[in-house]
């Protein structure tokens, strides 16, 4: 008969503990998002610079916040792990067991008590109507012990197994570990609970707003594969000047369109270190689409050039331009997307389709910089 190996049990909590705490960091990361789109319409009438320091901000504090939940699911696997430990050390796993251990002991005390009340019996103790009466003592009849317990707990003298010393039994409560543990699984289970319910609010906003974002989905692809084509057909080398004029000549989708693209981008690249295993279809890839790219040669240089400058309120502001090159080339940067991302892909096929499109758009990006600090 083959064996079945379980999974490791471990394994299971780990998870259970790990979805909890990204759903609370899914909540924050909504507030942080809600407070950064309040910020955007309140200095709408601010520069280019001032809005870029607000998505830096913006930025970090999403960082802040993996962090932190990075810290709490590593002391709540702790604290569950010394609980666990602590449990497996308990003199008493089983409550059942533990049930059965002290019947079994208590009928062994009665039954020794009973063999020696008979034989006491025989040798000079007279039975009237169910009750006893020692020789040479009062004559005030006292009733035999219902159980082992009640006659352990009273004074056993004058008694006619008086002389018997039951084995002391340790009194052992038998939910003290479990139901110790349950009720702090309880405890955190309802703070839990009221945190999810407060924060419901704002995940069913989040969802509507993905509905939304399906929605244009197809118009931007078909979009995007227009502007591909025009590309294609055009064979001349193209200037980053050139290549900003047709960034702002093409308008897929609204300026709230555009911020909504970012900021669901940079929870993507929150969320990626979080998840067990990765796919083509969970990378934030550089095209003004809330939908993946179907293939790497999806990537063109277009479409990258697009989603750099689309957020940008002016374009030809070097600093600005630089920085925002930059951020995005340390984001997919080969040797770091490797170590830290590649691994998590099961598919060796697919595995090998995310590097080739990562490698497309790190060269397009050190491509753009390098043109760009040549103007």
């Amino acid at each position: 008969m083959p064996h079945i190996i379980d999974p490791e049990p471990d394994a299971v909590w780990k998870a259970q503990l790990r979805g909890r705490i990204m759903k609370n960091l899914d909540g924050m990361l909504q507030e942080v998002h809600a407070s950064y789109k309040a910020k955007l319409a309140t200095s709408s009438s601010t520069s280019s610079q001032g809005r870029y320091r607000l998505e830096l901000e913006y930025k970090r504090d999403l960082q802040n916040l993996q962090s932190i939940a990075e810290e709490d699911l590593r002391a709540a696997i702790e604290r569950e792990e010394q609980e666990r430990k602590w449990d497996a050390q308990a003199p008493w796993q089983n409550p059942e067991d533990l049930d059965h251990s002290i019947i079994e002991e208590q009928v062994a005390i009665l039954n020794q008590i009973r063999n020696q009340s008979g034989r006491v019996q025989h040798g000079g103790v007279q039975e009237y109507n169910g009750a006893y009466f020692q020789q040479g003592s009062s004559s005030r009849p006292f009733d035999e012990p219902s159980s082992p317990v009640r006659a352990r707990s009273g004074s056993t003298a004058g008694l006619p197994y008086s002389h018997y010393t039951p084995p002391t039994v340790q009194t052992v409560q038998v939910d003290s570990a479990a139901d110790r543990e349950a009720r702090l699984r309880a405890e955190k289970h309802e703070k839990q609970q009221a945190e999810f319910r407060k924060r419901a609010e704002a995940i069913q906003q989040r969802k509507r707003q993905e509905r939304q974002w399906n929605n244009q989905i197809n118009w931007t692809e078909t979009m995007s594969s227009s502007s591909s084509t025009t590309s294609a057909s055009d064979n001349e080398a193209t200037t980053p000047t050139e290549e900003v004029a047709k960034a702002d000549s093409i308008t897929h989708m609204s300026e709230e369109d555009i911020v909504n693209l970012v900021v669901f981008h940079d929870q993507q690249w929150a969320f990626m270190s979080s998840l067990p295993h990765l796919q083509w279809g969970d990378f934030p890839w550089p095209v003004l689409s809330f939908s993946s790219p179907k293939r790497k040669e999806d990537l063109t240089l277009e479409a990258v050039v697009e989603y750099i400058f689309a957020p940008l309120t002016d374009t030809r502001d070097r600093a600005v331009v630089k920085d925002r090159l930059k951020d995005l080339i340390r984001r997919w940067h080969p040797d770091r997307f490797e170590t830290k991302y590649l691994a998590l892909i099961a598919d060796l096929r697919e595995r090998e389709m995310v590097r080739e499109g990562a490698g497309v758009v790190a060269r397009i990006l050190n491509d753009l910089l390098g043109k760009w600090n040549d103007l």
